[in-house]
């Protein structure tokens, strides 16, 4: 496991990516947020042109990548494909996968190279689980053992994530996924301290050294007062968030449908939500626009993240605009984007 301090370079982690995988290496390139990941795919793209467009995933022989925010049946063709490419049958030939958090969900898929944005270990050794995850005959040369660049800010950094006006990237790749910067330090600095990782036998190790309480108290204090403030932050997040489950617990002593109704029917904006507790609305379409992915099979609904809606009204269903690639639509003052690389505000 070594780190590289080019989070924001994606030009240097699409280089990276496909000098591998032309050498035969299967590449996961996991990145925190769909955003980041989109980007990801177009420097990858960009950089294959088109001598080594044979090189990037493709589902249906589209180019994409593979993240949350696609139409439930375009993300099932999605989960298959992977499986196609990296499982434990596929084809010995190299390979770039983008994606984000949904590569290291529920897919058995084998990989020889991971290159992942900076996460909490536990969340780093669920993403490592996809490298040799197979018994292989053979490997690509130099990656015998599996091997895991984590990217992280400029100079080892993560200071500048601490306020979004003092980071010219925005929030950059960690947005709201990973809101304690403390466990992020702790685990960057335990990744520069230790480059070979024998998995399992030190995964206890591993997570207690970065979740530890007293880890991250003693990060807070070597930090200074702006990770100070932080750390009150997070405590104050994790109260309210304590509290606010203590009002939607179930009774046990009650009926489990008529005793709990508002606990477990609550309004369809709050029963879907993805893993990461996005609260999501569901947008049907009439006429019913094709998938970018042939033969373009109709798509009836998607889920559409609440918050890019700021308490817009949904009611009945929405025309979309197809063109070649895709089609738009548009909520209230909202226009939104879907083509071979999923949903996203246009």
């Amino acid at each position: 496991v070594t780190a590289e301090q080019s989070m924001h370079d994606m030009g240097d982690v699409a280089r990276r990516a496909l000098d591998a995988a032309r050498a035969g290496a299967k590449v996961l390139v996991i990145r925190n947020t769909v955003d980041y990941a989109v980007r990801a795919q177009r420097a990858v793209e960009r950089e294959a042109g088109g001598r080594d467009r044979g090189l990037l995933f493709r589902c249906r022989n589209t180019p994409t990548l593979h993240h949350g925010r696609f139409a439930s049946m375009d993300r099932r063709l999605l989960d298959r494909e992977v499986e196609v490419l990296l499982g434990r049958d596929s084809d010995p030939l190299g390979v770039v996968v983008v994606g984000t958090q949904t590569l290291e969900q529920s897919l058995d898929i084998d990989a020889d190279l991971l290159i992942t944005d900076l996460c909490p270990a536990d969340v780093l050794l669920q993403r490592i689980g996809r490298l040799h995850r197979h018994a292989r005959s053979c490997r690509p040369e130099g990656y015998a053992e599996p091997r895991c660049v984590v990217l992280t800010p400029p100079q080892g950094d993560l200071s500048l994530l601490l306020q979004r006006d003092q980071n010219p990237n925005g929030l950059g790749p960690h947005g709201r996924v990973y809101e304690d910067l403390r466990v992020l330090e702790a685990t960057r600095r335990l990744i520069e301290e230790r480059g070979h990782w024998t998995i399992p036998l030190m995964n206890r190790e591993l997570v207690e050294r970065t979740t530890h309480r007293e880890a991250l108290e003693r990060i807070t204090l070597e930090m200074g007062e702006d990770w100070r403030e932080h750390a009150i932050h997070i405590t104050g997040e994790h109260l309210a968030d304590g509290l606010t489950a203590g009002t939607v617990l179930m009774r046990r002593d009650r009926s489990f449908h008529a005793g709990n109704r508002e606990v477990l029917f609550g309004p369809l904006e709050e029963r879907i939500r993805t893993r990461l507790g996005d609260e999501g609305v569901e947008v049907e379409f009439a006429p019913r626009p094709p998938s970018p992915f042939p033969p373009g099979a109709p798509i009836d609904s998607m889920a559409v993240p609440a918050r890019w809606l700021a308490g817009v009204n949904l009611d009945g269903s929405v025309a979309p605009e197809m063109d070649d690639q895709g089609f738009t639509f548009g909520i209230g003052d909202h226009a939104f984007r879907y083509d071979r690389l999923g949903l996203r505000r246009a």
